[in-house]
């Protein structure tokens, strides 16, 4: 006698049941894979053209690893955009590591390790957690013309000092309580007095404009992303004013997660000065969409 042999209806039945319940099982993973990686950042940028194509190249890359990012571009100084950041209004934006330790209270140096390290240490307890830093510089600068220089034989901060109270100076408007710009450290160092402050724009172009037309002798300009016309003198730090101020990725602890981290250090470590000036500048001088730079800059770097 034969053996009875499943019907071919049957068997067909079952291999559907098979493959439904795999096809169900890769979607599932699917999803849940997509929720992950899609996971939403708001990434906020500081008011100055090196610090809005910063805060485009961590957003940017981290788009390109399918994080669903929003840009809050152009907020203000560092006393506006972190304390954004502390409280959940922004999940991430760049600063510059010299800048944000003087911000809460720390004493950053020209050394780059040391200062990251006292950095680390001021961020403890804070919820918010830095990248390593990139190589790029951007420094407070002290600017005067050519003939401003060789009037007062100008050529370092301390010469400076000497004639201040006959010099006027413009710069940001918060330079006056910045340690690094006119504040505390700057009085203990240099014990500037100028006749007159105008509180003008961040490293911009009304400050360059008043320093060219000769309505300030003095100008605080950015050393890496501010227009420094041939006819400028930057005034030699002397006595060690300016730190160690590269740029960092700040990010709130619950966003920190391992994959983020290491695509903003992915950034960090292509990020040389050259690079840095020259997005800068295209955004400063050229008026150039931050965007639309940093977009270039990722594809030549072959990190999106």
């Amino acid at each position: 006698m034969t053996p009875n042999r499943p019907r071919p209806v049957a068997r067909s039945l079952r291999l559907v049941t098979v493959l439904a319940t795999l096809l169900l099982t890769v979607t599932a993973l699917a999803v849940g894979a997509g929720a992950a990686t899609n996971e939403s950042l708001t990434v906020g940028s500081k008011d100055f053209a090196g610090a809005q194509a910063l805060s485009q190249a961590y957003g940017q890359a981290l788009d390109a690893a399918k994080f669903d990012v929003s840009f809050q571009d152009n907020i203000g100084a560092t006393e506006v955009v972190y304390p954004a950041l502390l409280d959940g209004d922004l999940d991430a934006y760049a600063d510059y590591q010299g800048t944000l330790l003087t911000y809460l209270g720390g004493e950053p140096t020209g050394d780059s390790a040391a200062t990251y390290k006292a950095l680390l240490a001021k961020l403890e307890g804070t919820g918010i957690v830095a990248s390593k830093p990139a190589p790029a510089v951007d420094v407070n600068g002290f600017y005067v013309t050519n003939a401003t220089a060789k009037k007062y034989k100008l050529e370092t901060l301390s010469d400076l000092a000497k004639v201040s109270d006959k010099l006027s100076f413009g710069g940001p408007p918060e330079c006056e309580a910045r340690p690094l710009c006119l504040g505390d450290t700057s009085k203990d160092l240099y014990g500037f007095e100028f006749s007159d402050v105008k509180k003008l724009d961040v490293g911009g172009p009304i400050t360059a404009q008043a320093l060219e037309d000769g309505d300030i002798d003095v100008g605080l300009l950015f050393t890496g992303s501010s227009v420094i016309k041939p006819d400028y003198v930057l005034l030699k730090d002397d006595k060690g004013l300016q730190p160690a101020d590269n740029p960092i990725a700040l990010v709130t602890k619950d966003k920190a997660k391992p994959a983020v981290v290491t695509i903003l250090e992915s950034v960090n470590a292509k990020l040389d000065s050259a690079a840095y000036n020259e997005m800068a500048l295209r955004v400063f001088n050229d008026k150039e969409d931050p965007a639309t730079v940093v977009t270039d800059w990722l594809q030549d770097v072959g990190l999106t």
